[in-house]
Formats: structure tokens, C-alpha cells, sequence
């Protein structure tokens, strides 16, 4: 048939619709009536005829058509995916001057017509509700949320529907788009190439059905949210095996991503480096990062700290229990990691661990700070580097104000004693005040002459050799521990002290790379009102 039959027969069509008030008389011409002119088809089946050379999409269990005033579009649809369920979608109280529940009729019967005529192997079943016995489908509110949580609820035991957007007001279509977006489903729509200028309607013959490119899918948004997710909560190699997945979603469509990308793995290897403690791992990934406000402890110690070289640990920092700037910096750096184990992994266990880790380090820096002559000092902290003497001997020593201590490597003899330490006696202690008593579970109980130090030291070394559960108020109680002897020995408070331990917002790490420019304005906020402030 040639193309002119279909553009005449197409205009002797719409006359038919402009002079008769029945509906479904007019669709059965559409549907039934065999032209010569188009080689004795109807029009419909002569318009699917040319829709099925230009349209490619796969056949569907279930087809979700929004209910507007142009039902031809969804008869097309119907006969194309060959659906074995529909679901009907309307929002209007009336439709054409008809109650909701006549006008949907009109679909039911062309339905059974294209069953009749060949176009459609069964007819589908109808999914939804039968509000008014006259046939099942549903009705929603006409606004977006109200059509999103209709699709939701029937849906439900749906697994791979189409949500065909072509019909409905936009507000109906902008409810189905957002659910078919979200629940990552297929989304189809009957598109015209000419519309008459008279008439002011599309030629079907000239349709085609596709399917639009789902903009989670292929922007990888949800993908976007969980790594911004991930980034606040301090999980940077979590987000890093994310990012991969969004590389080639982005890449393929945004070319000009792919630097922005690069700069956000950047940033996230620098901070998974910080966060593990590699501060001169990290700090040499910042050289090619540019300038941006950077933990202290990165800045202060990444060029002094240890490095990692396969199986061992070279270039150890030098006499760091001697140091109190640097023993300031790394303490309140692990304080923040510790407090974040809590509230980010709910890793009460290691966060414990490590509270009795660093609390070691500042009872070694509290008997370091005793030796006043430089040479002394140097002798004592040169084997201390490589080995260091057992907790609770420095808790009593330095708990013990009335008696010199006496520093070797025999343990029997002297109060403290580890490998290679030289012999010599530091002066008596200061006063310790029992700062301890500031906890909930170690604390001194004089009834039982329990110190609660030593209460503390027995439960991180039942944690290091035994497997029991970590509750949240032990791992709280560890923080508090070790958090109460760092400010009890320097002086100060911890909120006081002019330090940053923190990755920077999720919106200024955007900024920095360049994201900003890729991504909505949505995924760039700081949703979730983390991402390092505190």
C-alpha cells in the first residue's frame, strides 16, 4: 500500500471521530473495517504493519497503559507487546462527558476486537480493582504521588511490567515515569514523526513504539545516592567499588565525565588511605590532588609516617612518644576513627581494641614526659621504638606518686622493663587524679579495691584472646577511656583543640571534582546532613 492511501484513509478516519458521538462504533471502524485502498486491512492493522518495521521493543507479561482521550495510541501498544496482563491506569471522575467506569468500556471492547481480528492472540488479563463491575482497572488521584503509590501497591507481585507513558495527563505520566524510574522497569511510548497541521493530530501509520532509556539506569542516580551515602558514612572503598559501576554508565553517555570521575576516585583512594591510618599514603596521592582542606594528621605526619612496603613496615616514626605535638595530632586523628567505628559500622569490638591501643600510647608519652635531660630521653625512647613495656606496669608506676621508678630490661628487678630499655631511675610521678572515674564501667570500686584502670586493661585483653559480643556502651565507655587520659595529660579538651579529623562535605568534594557539573543538584546537596561536618 502506498503511502498516500494511508495519509487519505488516516484523514477519512478522523472525519468519522469529529461526526459520531459512538466511541466504540468508531473504533471498530479503526479496528475492523478492511479497506481496499489498504490492501483490505484496517487502518489499525495497516498502521501496525509499519509500526512493526520501525519498532523493535520485546514482548511483555504485563502492559501498564495511562487511560487519556486518544485510545488508539494504546491499541497500537497492545498489539505490539502482545501483553498476557494489562493494567488499566485512569484519574478523571469523567472522560469525554462519560463516567469513568463507561468510558474504560470502550477499551474493553476494542480489546476483545483486537482479539477477534488476529491483532492480539488472547485477551489479556485485567489487573486492579472492579469498583463499579464493569470491568477491573484502577483509579487514582491525579497527581504524581498519588499515581507512584497506586503503581506501587498493584504492582506488587508484577515482576517485569512496561509502564507505557504515552496516554494520561502529564501529571499521570509524571507518577508512572518516577515509578518506572525508580523501580527500574521498562518505559515505553508511542512516538509520532508527523502531526497535520489542520487537524492538529499525529498520522499513526507513522508512529513508533520504543523504549526510553531509564535515567537511573543509564545516569546510574541510584548508584549516585548510595556512594554519597557511603562517602558520609565514612566507607570509601565501598564507594570506590561503586564508582566502577558508574564509570561506564557515564562514561558512555557524558565523555567529558570521565576527568570528574578520575578526581572523585582520587579523592576517596586518599581518604580510604587516612582513614586506614597510611598517612604518607595518603599524602603523596594529595600531591597530585591540588590543595584542599586536608586532616591535620595527613598534612602534619604524611610525610614522617610509616610506610608500607609488601609484607613489613619501613621508615617508622621517630621517637613518637617523646613528641607531644605529634602524639597530639595522631591521638585526636584516632579518637574521630574510633567515635566513627561506633556510629558508622557499629564495629564496637574494634573500636574498643583501639581505644586500649591508643591509651597505651599516651601512658608511654605520660612516662616519657618524666625524663627531663635530653640524653636520658634519647636512650629511653630509641628501644622504645621497637618494643614497649607491658600496660599495667606503667599504670603502676605512674599511679604511684610515692616511689622512684626503676627503668631496665629485667622484669623481676625493675618496675619497668622491656627489650634493650636502658637501666636508669625516672623521679617520683606527679598525682595522677583517678580521671578513670569520669566512665560508667571503669571505675574504682573501693568496696572491692578494684582500680578501675585495671578493670579496663582486664576486659581489652579478654576482648584480644576471647570472642564475645561488643556492646555499643563498652565501645562508648573504651572511647570515653582513652579520650579522658589524652585530655587529662595535655591539658586540654578535646573540642577544644584546633585540629580537623574529618572528610570534607560531600558538596565541596563535588565541587572539587567537577562533578557539579554532571550531576543534579539533588545528588550534590548534603542530603543526609553528614559527610564530615559534625
Amino acid at each position: 500500500m502506498d503511502e498516500e492511501s494511508l495519509r487519505s484513509d488516516t484523514r477519512r478516519y478522523w472525519e468519522l471521530q469529529r461526526h459520531n458521538d459512538s466511541t466504540d462504533w468508531v473504533l471498530e471502524q479503526y479496528i475492523s473495517d478492511k479497506r481496499q485502498k489498504l490492501g483490505g486491512n484496517s487502518l489499525l492493522e495497516a498502521e501496525m504493519e509499519q509500526i512493526r518495521q520501525r519498532s523493535s521493543p520485546e514482548h511483555c507479561e504485563t502492559l501498564v497503559l495511562l487511560v487519556g482521550l486518544s485510545l488508539e495510541p494504546l491499541l497500537q501498544s497492545i498489539c505490539l507487546y502482545q501483553p498476557a496482563g494489562i493494567l488499566l491506569v485512569l484519574s478523571d471522575d469523567e472522560y469525554a462527558g462519560e463516567p469513568r467506569h463507561a468510558y474504560v468500556g470502550h477499551v474493553f471492547e476494542a480489546i476483545e476486537r483486537l482479539r477477534d481480528e488476529g491483532l492480539i492472540d488472547r485477551v489479556p488479563k485485567y489487573l486492579g480493582k472492579n469498583p463499579a463491575g464493569e470491568g477491573q482497572f484502577v483509579e487514582t488521584a491525579d497527581d504524581p504521588l498519588a499515581v507512584f503509590r497506586t503503581l506501587v501497591e498493584t504492582l506488587r507481585d508484577e515482576p517485569c511490567p512496561v509502564i507505557d507513558i504515552t496516554g494520561g495527563k502529564k501529571s499521570m505520566v509524571a507518577g508512572a515515569f518516577l515509578y518506572a524510574a525508580y523501580a527500574g522497569v521498562r518505559i515505553s511510548y508511542v512516538d509520532f514523526t508527523e502531526y497535520d497541521r489542520n487537524s492538529r493530530r499525529p498520522y499513526g501509520y507513522l508512529s513508533k513504539i520504543g523504549e526510553l532509556p531509564n535515567p537511573y539506569e543509564k545516569f546510574a542516580l541510584r548508584e549516585w545516592e548510595r556512594v554519597r551515602l557511603l562517602y558520609q558514612r565514612y566507607q570509601f572503598r565501598e564507594a570506590r567499588r561503586l564508582l566502577e559501576d558508574i564509570w561506564k554508565a557515564m562514561s558512555a553517555l557524558m565523555a567529558d565525565s570521565a576527568n570528574a570521575l578520575d578526581s572523585l576516585d582520587r579523592y576517596l583512594e586518599y581518604y580510604e588511605k587516612w582513614d586506614q591510618g597510611d598517612y604518607r599514603g595518603a599524602e603523596e596521592i594529595q600531591r597530585d590532588l591540588g590543595n584542599f582542606r586536608q586532616p591535620n594528621a595527613v598534612v602534619e605526619l604524611g610525610g614522617r609516617w610509616y610506610r608500607i612496603e609488601g609484607d613489613d613496615y619501613v621508615e617508622p616514626p621517630k621517637y613518637l612518644y617523646g613528641d607531644q605535638e605529634v602524639l597530639k595530632v595522631y591521638a585526636y586523628d584516632e579518637l574521630k576513627r574510633i567515635q566513627r567505628l561506633i556510629d558508622y559500622t557499629q564495629d564496637y569490638r574494634s573500636a574498643f581494641l583501639r581505644a586500649g591501643a591508643l591509651n597505651e600510647i599516651i601512658m608511654l608519652a605520660r612516662l616519657v614526659d618524666l625524663i627531663k635531660d635530653d640524653n636520658d630521653r634519647k636512650r629511653f625512647l630509641e628501644p622504645l621504638d621497637n618494643k614497649t613495656p607491658s600496660a599495667e606496669s606503667v599504670f603502676k608506676a605512674l599511679t604511684n606518686p610515692d616511689k622512684e621508678i626503676h627503668v631496665g630490661s629485667n622484669r623481676k628487678k625493675h618496675d619497668i622493663s622491656f627489650k634493650n630499655a636502658p637501666e636508669m631511675t625516672l623521679p617520683k610521678p606527679p598525682e595522677m587524679k583517678p580521671w578513670w572515674n569520669k566512665t560508667v564501667m571503669f571505675r574504682d570500686d573501693p568496696s572491692k579495691g578494684e582500680k578501675g584502670w585495671d578493670k579496663f586493661l582486664n576486659r581489652r585483653n579478654d576482648l584480644m584472646h576471647k570472642y564475645f559480643p561488643v556492646s555499643r556502651q563498652w565501645a562508648e565507655d573504651a572511647l570515653r577511656f582513652v579520650e579522658a587520659n589524652f585530655e587529662d595529660f595535655l591539658g586540654l579538651r578535646t573540642k577544644d583543640m584546633p585540629l580537623y579529623a574529618e572528610a570534607v562535605p560531600w558538596p565541596e568534594l563535588c565541587e572539587l571534582c567537577g562533578l557539579q557539573r554532571f550531576l543534579p543538584s539533588s545528588l550534590v546537596r548534603d542530603e543526609a546532613g553528614k559527610g564530615g561536618s559534625e
